[in-house]
């Protein structure tokens, strides 16, 4: 190796990439989630969910300290899906920091340390990790495999002002509970007047409470705008897709005065 290592992450980076990690392992205290929430809302970071989704393989091998090492299986298996999140040219195992929570949880020290191997760049800084649109065309790419669930569809603007040059899409996978919003002329909000929200409406809940989808932001710049969607109960069949116009924070239940964009979905094995 040659030059000089890149210099640590400054201490609020360092304490997102310690939360993140250990919400994909351990899950968080309500304390640490309020924590970590505000510290994501003052320190952006581009997908924080990559921890939690390669966690889903590093867990099949969280077995107690004294059994048996990792299967060579799953390690190949994790390091397999490393190039999907960053470039072949940084991908080396980075040494991990100790915490000590990890190591006072014996098998589960080994899943935390290929974590970050897996997503640390050298020196402890964060990997590059696909973009909400980069995620959003491998969702659709999906739709057209055998079996998938993956839905697109097209939102139908309503006569509320926000909505007046506005159109786009909506792209959900029940099986995964993933799915992106994607908002062309959309009205900017005012972050401390206003917020948008998402509502999913699911056939199995009481549809005078859909499911809260997270609420978002519409930049002045205007522009394309891909959204994750955040359900926070799992929904399992989708009807409809409901944007409101909330106040800050978004709301437990939506008055609905205000839903500029809806998408229905179709009916089950219609089509």
């Amino acid at each position: 190796m040659t030059g000089p290592l890149p210099a640590p992450l400054p201490a609020p980076g360092d304490r997102i990439l310690e939360l993140l990690a250990d919400r994909a392992v351990f899950g968080l205290s309500a304390a640490e989630h309020a924590e970590l929430e505000s510290l994501l809302a003052a320190h952006p970071v581009a997908d924080p969910e990559a921890f939690d989704r390669i966690a889903a393989d590093v867990a099949l091998a969280a077995v107690p300290a004294d059994a048996e090492p990792m299967p060579a299986h799953v390690l190949a298996r994790i390091a397999a899906g490393a190039p999907a999140h960053m470039p072949p040219s940084t991908l080396r195992p980075a040494a991990p920091r100790p915490r000590k929570r990890w190591f006072a949880a014996g098998g589960l020290a080994v899943a935390a340390a290929l974590l970050l191997a897996v997503f640390l760049w050298p020196g402890g800084r964060p990997a590059p990790a696909p973009t909400a649109a980069e995620r959003r065309n491998d969702l659709i790419a999906r739709a057209g495999r055998p079996g998938s669930d993956v839905i697109r569809l097209d939102w139908t603007a309503t006569a509320d002002p926000a909505a007046a040059r506005a159109s786009g899409d909506v792209v959900w996978s029940t099986a995964t509970q993933e799915g992106y919003m994607l908002f062309r002329g959309l009205a900017p909000n005012t972050p401390a007047r206003d917020q948008y929200q998402l509502w999913v409406f699911d056939a199995a809940r009481d549809e005078r409470y859909p499911v809260d989808g997270g609420v978002f932001d519409v930049p002045a710049e205007g522009g394309e705008v891909v959204v994750p969607i955040r359900v926070k109960l799992g929904v399992s069949r989708p009807t409809l897709f409901a944007v409101s116009v909330e106040r800050p924070g978004g709301v437990v239940v939506s008055g609905r005065e205000r839903l500029p964009l809806v998408a229905k979905a179709p009916p089950p094995n219609a089509g």
